[in-house]
């Protein structure tokens, strides 16, 4: 879990640098904005929840991992311009990731006692596990005066962070590990194939054979 969470600030922090140098800010503005989009979302879970100190205050590796991935995307910028549908891949990652961690964060930390399901606990967790994956993103879009692209009626992000947060919450009762499993698949599948901005869709949309599946996924979202 604790390598999926940096996994998922490394690629959120690329994702929100990315953004901020395709506005031509300099090397300061787009790592801030890559931290900002890495770490916002468990912010709000945290402050939220009442955990202290903050997550990346208590472990610094968040933050290197963080700062690393906005001097990455501003030194090797054309990495992912030449593959927009790369750079959305690596966001999904970040999501899928932080949606497990954000659920089983607020569980562990507000219901450590409940062994059992309950609505509060239920509602609790996939809510903060929505938040922990989308939250970092829309205070990014704010700083930079956009509508938060999660709120967006095109975007997949709350559909899928639910997916994401609903599917952990109710495995991990059975099975962490395949809740964690299934979880991230089913997080992934829904950014990357069943939307139409999907990596899986942009390479297959003209295969034979997928036209067809395809054109039904549409009609869904």
């Amino acid at each position: 879990m604790y390598y999926l969470d940096l996994i998922g600030t490394l690629a959120f922090a690329i994702a929100g640098a990315f953004k901020a140098k395709s506005r031509g800010l300099n090397i300061f503005g787009v790592v801030f904005l890559g931290i900002i989009t890495a770490v916002g979302g468990g912010t709000f879970r945290d402050l939220i929840i009442g955990r202290a100190p903050l997550f990346y205050l208590e472990d610094s590796n968040y933050l290197l991992v963080a700062i690393a991935g906005g001097i990455l995307t501003f030194t090797i910028p054309h990495i992912f311009k030449k593959g927009y549908s790369w750079f959305r891949f690596l966001d999904s990652i970040g999501l899928a990731a932080f949606v497990i961690i954000g659920a089983s964060v607020t569980h562990k930390h507000l219901f450590a006692d409940y062994s059992d399901w309950s609505v509060i606990a239920f509602l609790a967790s996939v809510f903060m596990g929505m938040v922990t994956g989308f939250g970092g993103g829309v205070i990014r879009d704010a700083i930079m005066g956009d509508t938060p692209y999660a709120f967006k009626q095109e975007s997949t992000y709350i559909t899928a962070t639910f997916i994401g947060a609903f599917a952990f919450y109710v495995l991990m009762f059975l099975d962490i590990n395949l809740a964690v499993l299934v979880s991230f698949l089913l997080t992934m599948v829904w950014r990357e194939v069943v939307s139409k901005y999907g990596l899986c869709r942009r390479v297959l949309k003209n295969t034979c054979g997928f036209k067809l599946g395809f054109d039904f996924l549409k009609k869904l979202v």
